[in-house]
């Protein structure tokens, strides 16, 4: 049984011909809030649009300097098995992955304990190894993303404000679908 659902994605302006034209790649950095994937903004909590501006202004400033002048809004439709969707924004989704959680930390003490590991890593090993045990297509989950003052102010908060969802493989994402919905400068 499929699942499919819309997402809005922030980036610069300047990607999105090579987006339309071989799809989105799988982002792996080091502190990805949901393992390694493509990350969408969608229907939740706040408007994923919106969500999606923000986050493409968000990485177009870096330490007082625009590193790109303009943004851009894509929307894709994702299709995805629905066994394979852990979807975190419910309390069914938050006990599987809670109970792995417990499971892959004592298992893993040696790591976990350790004095050298960058505990910004945490995320990202959790959730790579939940989506490979459970050969998940994406995770759904409320996060807490800052806007520009926030960053900038080192604001913090530990209540999510966005819903986004990880999509594992970038063939999940129809191609044919993508399309730009929005395009402005990123300076206010």
């Amino acid at each position: 049984m499929s699942f499919a659902i819309t997402g809005y994605h922030g980036t610069s302006s300047d990607s999105v011909a090579n987006i339309l034209l071989e799809n989105f790649r799988k982002s792996e950095n080091d502190d990805e809030w949901l393992g390694f994937g493509v990350y969408f903004f969608i229907e939740g909590i706040t408007d994923p649009i919106a969500n999606a501006i923000e986050w493409a202004r968000n990485q177009a400033y870096d330490k007082g300097v625009y590193l790109y002048d303009d943004l851009s809004v894509l929307e894709s439709n994702i299709v995805c098995n629905r066994d394979a969707v852990l979807n975190v924004t419910e309390t069914e989704g938050l006990k599987v992955f809670n109970a792995l959680r417990e499971t892959l930390i004592q298992k893993n003490r040696k790591i976990f304990n350790s004095h050298n590991r960058n505990n910004r890593h945490d995320n990202k090993v959790l959730w790579n190894a939940i989506s490979e045990y459970l050969d998940l297509d994406a995770i759904i989950h409320n996060l807490y993303i800052k806007d520009c003052y926030q960053r900038r102010k080192r604001v913090d908060s530990n209540v999510p404000n966005t819903t986004v969802i990880c999509v594992k493989a970038p063939h999940l994402i129809r191609l044919e679908s993508i399309c730009e919905i929005v395009k402005e400068g990123v300076k206010k």
